[in-house]
């Protein structure tokens, strides 16, 4: 049987594992592979006798189309492609156009939450009291964060200017496999509790029912709870990427066992860091309700019981995913949430966030951004009020480059990061599978 494309050329650094190349070599005849493109000309050459062309930070001119009858399918292996295609050219000449929306949506939506566990944990923060503790279950929740996404070394990456993002779009860095990548999406990870006497069982309704983590427990009786399963002690071993116990409570031999073992994050309750602010029962005010939105706010309520508003070009949605949300207008997210987190859209929502929205916001309310850069009229507006020390907050993403000097002056009220949203194993393999399953059922 013919395979669907005669020659496939990828133009970027597309991550491929092992079986996303099975399933591209069962696609095409011929599969040609660039890190990058850095001219028109390049672009123009090498996508020459193609039928499919797979890009995402490569821009596709109207010349490559014209001098290519044959192709069939342009591919964007991204959420954001407009500004890199003339789609409606490309749809006039016959060509199939497919990206990929919707494949960070677990991994975004836990950095958000999870970067504001890491700020108001972190005791060099001036804006934290040094007295503050928080929930067991919030602490832990924030270590093993920390660990499933490197997030420490990622800000202390950022602040150096080391952007693994950049390195990839670039063409400087190239995986081929998941093991390249160490950081992890929680959703979806088994979470192994060794029941000991006085153990919060909190900490596991945390993470099984907001993070939606698998949580098998062993060692003890404990409270029927639906979506904690009992395992004896070797199978839990065996099944959890996520080890929590108590050296205090616990027999040698399976501590040696759990300190030999090659897992994403082992929590030892005697030695969790219980400084913090609590967010449990804050004002989450969330401004854009799509996916990532909705996933963010299940989080807040089903794992911190978060008072969760939203504004959104919708008003009529009372609950996502089952949980509770009220629609509320710009004004009152602005000046009346202790907590605010953007998830806009890349495109449509440029520059939505104005000056004067910047200035209302009061003194002592923290930022959240990690959905993209250009929403805001003028991003040093919003860097000013950090430099005053009138806000706290977390950012991933910006206008452009991390602005590495302003981020360093103000980390005692800003953590930072660049571009971590979409870094994980289970995203990156989510992406790469539904864009094959695109090129599948596309056009022939």
């Amino acid at each position: 049987m013919p395979k669907k494309y005669k020659k496939v050329v990828i133009l970027d650094s597309v991550i491929l594992y092992p079986e996303h190349r099975r399933r591209l070599e069962n696609l095409a005849e011929e599969i040609v592979e660039y890190n990058t493109c850095n001219t028109e000309d390049e672009v123009l050459e090498r996508t020459k006798g193609a039928d499919c062309v797979i890009s995402c930070w490569v821009d596709i001119p109207n010349k490559v189309i014209d001098l290519n009858p044959q192709l069939k399918t342009i591919a964007f292996w991204t959420h954001a492609y407009e500004h890199r295609i003339d789609k409606k050219y490309a749809e006039a000449h016959g060509i199939f156009v497919p990206c990929i929306p919707d494949y960070g949506t677990d991994s975004v939506a836990e950095l958000a939450l999870g970067g504001l566990l890491e700020l108001y944990g972190d005791e060099e923060k001036s804006f934290m009291p040094k007295t503050e503790k928080r929930s067991l279950a919030e602490s832990v929740a924030d270590q093993i964060f920390n660990d499933v996404r490197r997030f420490k070394r990622n800000v202390k990456d950022n602040l150096k200017g080391v952007w693994l993002h950049e390195y990839i779009k670039e063409g400087k860095l190239k995986y081929t496999n998941e093991k390249n990548l160490p950081e992890e999406t929680m959703k979806g990870l088994t979470v192994g509790a060794f029941i000991s006497k006085g153990f919060d069982i909190e900490i596991l309704k945390m993470l099984s029912r907001g993070f939606c983590m698998n949580a098998i427990a062993c060692y003890s009786d404990f409270p029927y709870e639906l979506d904690i399963a009992f395992r004896p002690v070797e199978k839990l071993l065996a099944e959890s990427q996520v080890i929590i116990y108590d050296s205090a409570d616990i027999e040698p031999e399976v501590e040696k066992a759990i300190l030999s073992g090659n897992y994403l994050s082992v929590v030892d309750l005697q030695k969790v860091n219980k400084f913090g602010r609590s967010i449990i029962g804050k004002k989450l005010g969330i401004v854009g309700l799509g996916r990532i939105g909705s996933r963010v706010a299940q989080i807040a309520n089903d794992a911190f019981k978060m008072d969760v508003h939203y504004f959104s070009r919708r008003n009529d949605v009372s609950s996502v995913y089952n949980t509770p949300v009220k629609w509320a207008s710009m004004d009152e997210i602005l000046t009346q949430s202790d907590i605010i987190t953007f998830h806009l859209p890349h495109v449509g929502a440029e520059r939505f966030i104005t000056d004067e929205m910047i200035e209302k916001i009061p003194n002592g309310t923290t930022i959240i951004n990690v959905s993209v850069g250009n929403i805001f009229n003028d991003q040093k507006v919003l860097l000013d009020r950090f430099a005053k020390k009138e806000l706290n907050g977390y950012l991933d993403v910006y206008a452009t480059l991390p602005p590495r000097a302003v981020l360093r002056e103000n980390k005692d009220v800003l953590l930072s990061t660049y571009r971590l949203g979409w870094r994980t194993k289970t995203t990156i393999g989510l992406k790469t599978h539904k864009l094959l399953t695109k090129l599948e059922n596309g056009k022939n």
